[in-house]
């Protein structure tokens, strides 16, 4: 049995872990000890309702097992992204030109650095540990925020995006960033990423050029990844699909891994959940569904068997217990 529950102080050393685990290329679960911990702060502030800035509210959750509390796996919500820090992606777009003297007519890709996501809710840090890879854990991670925005929308924007790690070789080297910003930051790949998810982003303001850049003049290896994931992100590009997320052509500035986006009240588990109370707590043979409390400072949510009684639910023992809700409570729920 399993559940997904706030991050908390003592759990430090076990999502740093994790975070190693992870390697680079995933900003929003930083290597660094020192800045970890101040994330972590920040989500126990969030959840306890004093973040260090409203509006900017971090929200991480980790994957325990109930039984041995172990932790396998991280999930996390930004409520609102660029507010203090900018947020930065490369828009995809297509300029034509056309010369009736010479007879020429060209359509040609185009990224332009944009800010056009600032104010919008992030989902991210997901990750799960090799031995957490089955029985659908890594789907369950993924959907479980969800629940939270269908239970605390005040809290988020209508607009929710997810920016999926890009492309790299087995050395961890990034070819597009390698065409590109390498160039101007004059730095590995590694060092970059490790600079933004540490220190912020005022480093690209300050160093990357503003002017767009032309799609074709950039090296072959460089267009062919451009809004392509990694391979091991793949199956999270597709669990966002299911959910209704899109590709509207936003890359991330440094590998050019696809930004995909969603409005929050059309995303299927939001749509799809429902809200009762919890009328028993007995043995129940029902299809799984995902359960949560409906209390912010210790949201958590469990898999297990629910169904219709009168006008509330029963739910099972074991997920009453998971996620710490007696008779009477409120829970909502999604298949």
């Amino acid at each position: 049995m399993f559940r997904i529950r706030p991050v908390r102080i003592k759990d430090h050393k076990e999502v740093l872990a994790l975070a190693k685990t992870a390697g680079t290329g995933m900003s929003s679960l930083p290597q660094d000890g020192d800045v970890l911990r101040e994330k972590i702060a920040n989500a126990v502030r969030s959840f306890e309702g004093n973040p260090l800035r409203v509006m900017e509210e971090n929200f991480l959750f980790v994957l325990e097992d109930v039984d041995s509390k172990h932790l396998g796996g991280t999930t996390g919500i930004v409520a609102h992204v660029g507010l203090t820090r900018p947020f930065y992606s490369y828009k995809l777009s297509t300029i034509t030109q056309a010369s009736s003297g010479v007879g020429v007519y060209s359509q040609e890709h185009v990224l332009h650095m944009v800010n056009d996501y600032t104010g919008a809710t992030e989902i991210g840090s997901l990750f799960l540990h090799p031995d957490f890879r089955r029985d659908g854990i890594g789907k369950i991670l993924s959907r479980c925020r969800y629940l939270m925005f269908a239970e605390f929308p005040h809290l988020f924007s209508d607009m929710v995006i997810s920016e999926i790690r890009g492309v790299q070789d087995k050395d961890g080297h990034s070819p597009f960033y390698n065409n590109i910003a390498r160039h101007f930051f004059r730095m590995e790949f590694k060092k970059a990423d490790y600079i933004y998810a540490t220190q912020g982003a005022q480093f690209i303001a300050d160093l990357m050029p503003r002017y767009p850049i032309y799609v074709n003049l950039l090296p072959q290896e460089a267009q062919a990844v451009i809004g392509i994931p990694f391979a091991a992100s793949q199956p999270a590009m597709k669990l966002l699909k299911n959910e209704g997320f899109r590709y509207e052509g936003y890359v991330d500035l440094f590998d050019a891994g696809p930004t995909m986006q969603a409005t929050r009240q059309q995303i299927r588990t939001v749509r799809k959940s429902h809200k009762a109370k919890v009328k028993s707590i007995r043995g129940i043979n029902s299809e799984p569904h995902m359960v949560c409390n409906t209390r912010i400072e210790d949201f958590m949510v469990a898999v297990g068997g629910v169904v219709k009684e009168g006008d509330g639910v029963a739910i099972d023992p074991s997920v009453a217990k998971a996620i710490d809700v007696k008779k009477g409570d409120m829970v909502r729920y999604a298949l």
